[in-house]
């Protein structure tokens, strides 16, 4: 094979996994999502650096990915690369009615946002239900 054939096909071959990547990414808006329940601790105020250093503990509940996602941008949100956990943001009941399901593969019904500046991680899930994987 030529070293010109070579570019040829190896060019070929890039924009066919760039499109094939691109097409897989998520979109923003209502889904339902697989993964696994798990809650987090992170640093909170005063500082946001170091629970054991004073700043106040904030849990935050995760669903984590089973593969790295991406998410398309919009006019609204920036595309954001490989993500493998997703921020849920849920109702202060809900808490008490999924706790049974944490550390337990679930499917979240709700609508994926950029949580900006308001939320730990970047992507989040305003949850509106969580269900079991298993009957």
């Amino acid at each position: 094979m030529t070293a010109r054939a070579l570019t040829t096909l190896t060019i070929g071959l890039l924009a066919l996994s760039s499109v094939a990547s691109a097409s897989s990414c998520l979109d923003y808006g209502p889904m339902n999502i697989v993964g696994t329940l798990v809650r987090q601790t992170y640093a909170g105020g005063p500082d946001y650096e170091s629970v054991t250093k004073g700043d106040q503990p904030r849990v935050i509940w995760l669903l984590q990915l089973d593969q790295r996602v991406c998410v398309n941008g919009n006019a609204r949100y920036p595309r954001e690369p490989t993500q493998i956990e997703i921020e849920l943001a849920l109702a202060t009941e809900q808490y008490a009615q999924y706790q049974p399901l944490l550390g337990r593969k679930v499917v979240v019904s709700g609508e994926l946002i950029h949580g900006g500046a308001n939320y730990q991680k970047r992507l989040v899930l305003m949850a509106s239900e969580i269900r079991s994987t298993r009957p």
